[in-house]
């Protein structure tokens, strides 16, 4: 079709040029006619014109079939444009314009690989992103600088599900589209971030939201990213649950105010004392001593106190220095006994003893541990009325060693069994029977749980008894082994 197109294209072109060689024949043969007066001389120039004009004609169709010969030729490098004759110059520029049209399409395409590439590489960070903010644990959203929504990660529309956008006819979603403003706390916070009503780039606020009925305190976080000409670019708004946060400053702050009763009850006392025995006002040597006997009593109390505030402290915060070593558990328990025995026999209180014949091999802090072991042994004694009993008791249970304290004595009721091992708290049915600071089981607690990954259970019955559980792996560590490994023997 296109060679058809060209051939008649062609054909029109020489009828053309003939008809205007004809013509032109005709005008110079009427000029030599009326110029020499002769008509074999007219018709002389009028051939020669027609003659002329076909060899022209011929050359004319010559270079051109030539030239389109060359055009169909696939290599463009070839300069040569020998033989085109007339149209050797258009040849050659066509040919220029020819090749600097593929290098402009090669680069174009060269260009569009390298896009291509530059967007699969954004599009595989942009996935690796979202993938990333969808995996954290705190609601986040990105902002535009115009207030819309344009990221939310997986937890933010689990416990922020977003509204329905009565303008696009659509919900907020994944991606892009969505309003925040149903968290009224949040879109106030971006709305001052975004406005710079904020004094800096970042600004906090505290609110809470109600999920399944349970009232979650957050706070939440809005920093703006701008760009280097100081335009606002977006917003992100991070949230943070401090429900914990806020359990912690409550018991802080409860902690605080009961060390400051604990120990304004004891200074108040032994400051009254003091002043009675400055001013001279007792004057028998019995009730002085009996004041100087209650003052000790206080002081060891403070002293009691202090020293459980501070390893509570200090185990809590990783300052105490754990030194375990391979012991037997019975050799601990029995060096606990003797510490307890003389407070026992002051009370008439029978303190005894069912321990295993097993051998008992244990990893433990053993100062730590026998301090544990006294407190409930102490306990034991002080809640047990005289002619009681307390018994220390060790057994084993699977790859576990258990060591049990039971009394006879008062017992603690069902109601305050939970609250146990809190700090400063005593049961109240109990405070007449024994003074004390409500630390010791919180102590024993700590050591047990924290320090040697064991568990401390109660079980009680008012006015027949009480028994501490505390149970911790069995096991020896040999380092020449190359690493820990619990070595169970018995004997």
């Amino acid at each position: 079709m296109a060679s058809m197109r060209q051939n008649a294209t062609i054909s029109k072109g020489i009828a053309r040029l003939l008809t205007a060689s004809v013509i032109v024949g005709i005008a110079f043969a009427l000029v030599a006619y009326v110029l020499l007066r002769s008509p074999a001389a007219a018709a002389f120039v009028l051939v020669a014109a027609v003659v002329g004009s076909l060899t022209e004609i011929l050359l004319a169709i010559r270079d051109s079939h030539r030239a389109v010969a060359r055009i169909r030729c696939s290599n463009l490098a070839d300069e040569r444009t020998s033989g085109l004759g007339l149209y050797a110059e258009l040849l050659f520029e066509a040919r220029r314009q020819l090749i600097q049209r593929e290098q402009e399409a090669r680069a174009a395409v060269a260009d569009k690989t390298r896009l291509e590439a530059r967007v699969g590489v954004r599009r595989k960070q942009d996935r690796q992103q979202r993938s990333a903010l969808d995996a954290l644990d705190h609601p986040l959203w990105i902002v535009d600088a115009h207030g819309h929504v344009q990221f939310a990660n997986r937890v933010a529309q689990e416990w922020f599900p977003p509204e329905h956008d009565a303008a696009t006819n659509r919900f907020g979603d994944h991606q892009r589209t969505g309003s925040i403003d149903h968290v009224t706390a949040v879109a106030d916070l971006i709305e001052q971030v975004r406005t710079r009503e904020a004094a800096t780039d970042r600004r906090t606020t505290e609110f809470e939201w109600k999920q399944a009925d349970e009232p979650i305190l957050f706070r939440a976080t809005a920093t703006s990213v701008r760009d280097d000409d100081g335009s606002l670019l977006s917003v992100v708004v991070v949230l943070n649950d401090i429900r914990d946060e806020q359990r912690e400053k409550t018991r802080h702050a409860e902690f605080v105010s009961s060390v400051s009763h604990e120990l304004k009850t004891p200074m108040a006392g032994i400051k009254a004392f003091v002043e009675l025995l400055m001013d001279g006002d007792v004057a028998d040597p019995d009730e002085r001593q009996e004041l100087y006997g209650y003052i000790d009593t206080q002081v060891d109390r403070l002293t009691r106190l202090v020293n459980n505030i501070l390893n509570l402290a200090r185990i809590e915060s990783g300052v105490v220095k754990i030194q375990r070593e391979d012991c037997e558990l019975n050799d601990v328990l029995k060096e606990a006994l003797d510490v307890v025995r003389p407070a026992a026999e002051e009370k008439q209180i029978q303190l005894g003893s069912e321990l295993s014949d097993l051998y008992f091999p244990v990893h433990i802090d053993r100062d730590l541990f026998r301090q544990a072991v006294i407190n409930l042994l102490s306990n034991a004694v002080k809640y047990t009325p005289s002619g009681g009993e307390v018994c220390l008791h060790s057994r084993m249970e699977s790859r576990d060693a258990v060591v049990d304290v039971r009394d006879t004595g008062m017992g603690i009721p069902a109601d305050a069994l939970p609250r146990l091992f809190e700090r400063f708290y005593r049961v109240e049915q109990n405070n007449k029977a024994a003074a004390g600071t409500g630390l010791g089981l919180s102590l024993v607690h700590e050591i047990v749980t924290e320090l040697h990954n064991g568990s401390l259970d109660v079980e009680s019955t008012v006015n027949e008894g009480t028994c501490f559980s505390v149970t911790i792996p069995l096991g020896h560590t040999q380092p020449n082994r190359g690493r820990e490994e619990p070595v169970l023997s018995a004997t």
